[in-house]
């Protein structure tokens, strides 16, 4: 019987499962699982990023569909694995506070409360801003548990014999698909337990702190475009360490230390689309740091585009890069 064959057991594959499964249609994942990014992301979903506190791309056509496919999901998995809360930006500097000033009415759909000053965080003089629309998904666990119920679904209705390649950093590098452009980044991020802190918001300034429960929490990100290896580096941790001092001085042990390949091809946007030479060939990739939140929509264009023949909305069209093959 034909199905769409699925390579790729990261993100990318499990958004393709999940939006292929609601249509009832048989897929199977192909590739080795518990490797790559996904083991190694936070899942951090932040609306406004970066020194230039730049709102995330086409956050509000994604954010909502979001949602609901992780309620549709957890529900049928039995467990919750978006976790929504503010992002509290930390402002550095009085250049930091008159840069917000000046976006302040571009941010407005995002803004929550705003502080002159914080007096509960450690380095808190300058104030800050929570942003809404803020949260964190439990990847490693989401991954773990949809493989599992795949595994245990069984066969659906026929679907296209064509074959989906969603293999992160390494499809960007050979393969079909390495044509495309590509970014890679390495990120490391650190799993730490800081008994008695307490602290229950995201944390965000010049990296983020993330609360995941009794006590524990991921400190990230590093950016690294020369060293591609897959391992965590004892420069990584150095950094990693410096930057959760300057979210507290508690002491904390460290958990774990882990490193993935971010798959960029632009800006932490996703590609989706068939090859152009081999039409039964198609790509998901690109979901960078921001997989979480585009992955989900993304993929149901995806499916949209093999079941139904329907266009993938402009912007997110491998065709875009067909040119350089």
């Amino acid at each position: 019987m034909d199905v769409v064959t699925i390579h790729g057991c990261g993100l990318a594959g499990i958004f393709l499962g999940w939006r292929l499964w609601q249509r009832g249609i048989s897929f199977r994942h192909l590739g080795e699982r518990g490797v790559g990014a996904s083991q190694a992301a936070a899942g951090l979903i932040n609306p406004v990023t970066g020194k230039g506190m730049n709102v995330s791309w086409r956050i509000d056509e994604f954010l909502e569909e979001m949602r609901e496919f992780y309620l549709d999901t957890g529900a049928m998995l039995g467990k919750r694995y978006l976790h929504e809360q503010p992002v509290l930006r930390i402002f550095v500097d009085a250049k930091e506070v008159r840069k917000f000033e000046q976006k302040k009415t571009e941010l407005e759909p995002w803004l929550g409360d705003v502080y002159p000053v914080l007096t509960d965080v450690k380095g808190g003089e300058f104030g800050g801003v929570e942003w809404l629309g803020g949260g964190w998904v439990d990847v490693r666990s989401f991954v773990h548990d949809s493989l599992q119920f795949f595994a245990q679904e069984g066969i659906g209705a026929p679907g296209p014999a064509v074959d989906v390649f969603c293999e992160g950093s390494q499809g960007l590098l050979s393969g079909d698909f390495s044509y495309l452009p590509n970014r890679l980044a390495k990120g490391e991020i650190l799993e730490v337990e800081v008994p008695g802190w307490g602290e229950q918001r995201i944390l965000n300034r010049r990296g983020w702190c993330i609360p995941i429960g009794k006590n524990r929490y991921r400190v990230g990100a590093t950016y690294e475009w020369e060293d591609l290896s897959s391992e965590p580096t004892p420069a990584g941790r150095a950094k990693l360490e410096q930057l959760m001092s300057e979210f507290t001085d508690l002491p904390y042990q460290v958990l774990g230390h882990v490193a993935g390949i971010r798959p960029i091809v632009r800006n932490s946007e996703p590609v989706i689309g068939p090859h152009p030479i081999e039409a039964q060939k198609y790509i998901f990739n690109g979901l960078g740091s921001k997989g979480c939140l585009y992955g989900p929509r993304a993929a149901g264009q995806l499916v949209s585009l093999l079941l139904d023949g329907q266009l993938v909305d402009e912007g997110l069209r491998v065709e875009d890069f067909s040119e350089k093959l």
